[in-house]
């Protein structure tokens, strides 16, 4: 199939307040109450004035000044922050019967350590059950499904399109309720341990094999020897929903019941994308999450699951240790780094922009990829569009030169953005975390390289992470931590 059959998506934009030359609003108006208090003292000081004009100047340039996209004030921010953090001790944890965690336990550390399981049940006839997170202090609760993407596999454009076309949809459907504070694609790799195929050869043994003795011993010789080396992947969303009522704020049961009620409509809509959605046991949450804090214990909890249960709970679902560096995450006997989208890509794209990022990679086994949506409600993004307008036409009128020709670009993106609403499509905010987990022994600079390198391929600019490392790798995971949420430092600062 040509490219030509493909279609090409594009649309993204950074939200910007433009004031002054482009300004944001709180670097605007300092130094608009600069230039006024620098005319005052003219008449009074004379030229001291101009002493008192530089240090103004001198002061508010750091609201101006930016690095890896943020202003000099918030990096002070953060550095102060964290300094703060590694006196405490807080950038290390130790948790297990040695430990002084509340009841010996490996809780998840840091922003998840509150977080609470519960188990819910569809409002089904199979009455199947799933495993619902609760975080108490931002009264969220997230529901995790797994996914089974047809993939790369020989299918139709037409159907490609609409698949994607059903995504959208999707994203669409949960912004509408208002209460979806985000959606977290979560597309990991790692190890292939066999269990899978060593559990079917099993299965398949126990009935009458046609051909006898033979065909048997040679599927079992190949369920042993062929996954070695191999690398799987897995798929999940992770759907984060927020209390609105009292009620349901008090008592995780009645937020619970609401969360059935809808995951129907949910599945469907899933399924119409062609994901082959499953919602996943509190059991499974807990396995998935173990071996991203602890990857040495991956082929315990497969062997655990093929017996009929693993027997660790939520509350041990974290690792014995780990310790937080400013650019580095180290649990368990192992290191992570995790990567954030700094810029999204500037041309339209099709739907197999982020294949290079997203496939299997031998020397990147252990990686987690995270595409993060938080959708708007109808009534939010109509506020927002029309706020983007007001300030692509604001900055376009005070710009002069090649500013003005990008100004102009971004006012005609935002006029795009109120038809396409104007047609019934949603708003969502969106950000990629890629996280990199690799061995107390391997190559962390060629690994840092390697996903660099498929970044760019993917047409990523990808940042790390500063600073919020060990809240980041918890993000990756897909149990409901979202970054936003936990943010410490004043948007202000942002100018």
């Amino acid at each position: 199939m040509s490219s030509r059959d493909q279609k090409h998506y594009i649309g993204w934009s950074r939200p910007k307040s433009s004031f002054l030359w482009g300004m944001g609003r709180v670097a605007s108006v300092y130094f608009l109450v600069s230039a006024v208090v620098s005319m005052l003292t003219i008449f009074k000081l004379g030229p001291g004035a101009l002493l008192v004009a530089l240090a103004l100047a001198l002061i508010g340039a750091p609201l101006i000044l930016k690095y890896n996209g943020k202003t000099i004030y918030e990096w002070a921010v953060l550095y102060k922050q964290w300094r703060k953090h590694v006196r405490k001790g807080e950038n290390m944890y130790r948790s297990g019967l040695f430990s002084r965690v509340p009841g010996r336990t490996c809780r998840l550390p840091g922003v998840a350590y509150e977080s609470v399981m519960h188990e819910g049940w569809v409002q089904h006839e199979s009455r199947q059950t799933y495993g619902v997170i609760e975080f108490p202090k931002t009264h969220q609760t997230t529901v995790v499904i797994e996914c089974w993407p047809q993939g790369n596999e020989a299918i139709d454009q037409d159907a490609v399109d609409t698949s994607v076309f059903n995504w959208a949809n999707f994203m669409n459907f949960v912004g509408q309720s208002g209460d979806v504070d985000g959606a977290t694609v979560v597309i990991e790799t790692g190890p292939e341990t066999g269990n899978r195929l060593r559990r079917e050869v099993v299965e398949m043994g126990r009935g009458v094999l046609v051909g006898g003795a033979l065909p048997a011993a040679m599927m079992s010789e190949a369920a042993t020897h062929l996954p070695h080396g191999s690398v799987r992947m897995w798929a999940r969303v992770a759907i984060t929903f927020r209390a609105t009522t009292p009620q349901r704020r008090n008592d995780p049961s009645e937020q619970i019941k609401e969360l059935s009620r809808r995951m129907g409509g949910i599945l469907t809509v899933l399924n119409e994308a062609n994901l082959n959605p499953r919602l996943l046991p509190p059991e499974e949450i807990v396995s998935f999450t173990k071996r991203g804090y602890t990857p040495a214990t991956l082929n315990d909890l497969e062997l655990g699951e093929m017996e009929g249960g693993h027997d660790v709970g939520w509350e041990d679902a974290g690792p014995m240790g780990h310790q937080e560096w400013i650019s580095t995450y180290y649990h368990d006997g192992c290191y992570s780094t995790t990567w954030e989208m700094a810029e999204a890509p500037k041309m339209a794209v099709t739907e197999t922009v982020l294949r290079p990022l997203l496939d299997v990679n031998g020397e990147l086994v252990r990686k987690r990829v995270a595409i993060c949506y938080r959708p708007h409600s109808p009534s939010e993004a109509v506020d927002i569009v029309e706020s983007d307008y007001k300030n692509a036409i604001s900055g376009r009128n005070s710009q002069r030169g090649i500013g003005s020709v990008e100004a102009g670009m971004r006012v005609d993106a935002t006029e795009q953005q109120r038809e396409e609403q104007g047609r019934g499509h949603g708003l969502t905010r969106l950000g990629i975390l890629v996280t990199v987990t690799t061995p107390e022994d391997g190559d962390r600079p060629r690994a840092d390289s390697l996903t660099k390198e498929l970044g760019v391929r993917s047409r990523l600019l990808l940042r790390r992470v500063y600073f919020d490392q060990a809240a980041a790798f918890a993000a990756t995971l897909g149990i409901g931590v979202l970054i936003p949420e936990h943010v410490s430092v004043d948007k202000k600062l942002a100018g």
